[in-house]
């Protein structure tokens, strides 16, 4: 598991001294992430004598009452955890991506007309995270791998500090053709703590970009530089289903 937060931390800081660094964080006023969406989270539990089943039945209601309130640009994802490249059926997690507050809103008002509180317990998420792509979106089929990474800035580093070194890690993946695509997410109430996310088509492509990153040179450059600016304290592996 440490080997595997070792791969997939990724961030990103130029070496500095103390005043250029200063003149660095100054950049923050300024230099904001250019975020295409936001996402809000659901954490649910199946209640006792409910399946997988329920839910999947559940859906197709689901995706017709919504629609007829939704945008066309949102989308809705269903997680389950992968453990040891088994799924957890008991836990899962909705993810909705919206552009309006007003979105979650008919989310939870369509979740509770058709009392999906009696297929699962779940609880939202209080702030929604505004997230962007790094990479160019590639990986359109579902359902797909992810891998999620909650992590938090050290004193006196944003995003500000990360940008530039984004650039060049996105660059790094795109010659080398890297089958995965990047989601950056940060809390809207709290920019000190963010989220990145890695999309693989499978496990399989997964494994094997491991295999290749670690031999690449730059993937011992970008571990030392995370470590300059931030900590990752947790991840976890999910294989999302697209409904919406």
């Amino acid at each position: 598991m440490k080997f595997f937060k070792f791969v997939f931390c990724f961030a990103f800081l130029i070496s500095c001294n103390n005043d250029s660094r200063k003149s660095e964080l100054s950049l923050s006023n300024f230099i904001k992430p250019e975020y295409s969406s936001k996402e809000s989270s659901f954490k649910c539990n199946l209640l006792e004598g409910r399946t997988l089943n329920a839910v999947e039945r559940f859906i197709p209601k689901f995706i017709d009452s919504y629609t007829q309130v939704s945008n066309s640009t949102e989308e809705i994802f269903f997680l389950f955890p992968v453990n040891e490249d088994e799924i957890e059926t008991q836990y899962f997690e909705v993810l909705l991506k919206h552009e309006e507050e007003l979105s979650l809103d008919n989310f939870k008002m369509t979740l509770a007309d058709l009392s999906f509180n009696e297929v699962a317990s779940c609880s939202s998420s209080t702030t929604s995270d505004n997230s962007l792509y790094l990479t160019k979106e590639t990986i359109y089929h579902s359902p797909v791998v992810v891998e999620i990474l909650e992590c938090e800035y050290l004193d006196e580093f944003n995003y500000a500090t990360l940008k530039l070194v984004i650039e060049q890690f996105a660059d790094a993946l795109s010659r080398n053709q890297s089958p995965v695509d990047l989601i950056y997410s940060e809390n809207e109430d709290i920019d000190r703590y963010f989220k990145w996310t890695n999309i693989f088509s499978s496990l399989k492509t997964r494994r094997e970009f491991v295999e290749s990153w670690k031999e690449l040179e730059v993937s011992k450059e970008i571990q030392s530089l995370l470590l300059e600016q931030t900590i990752c304290q947790s991840t976890a592996l999910y294989r999302r289903y697209k409904v919406l």
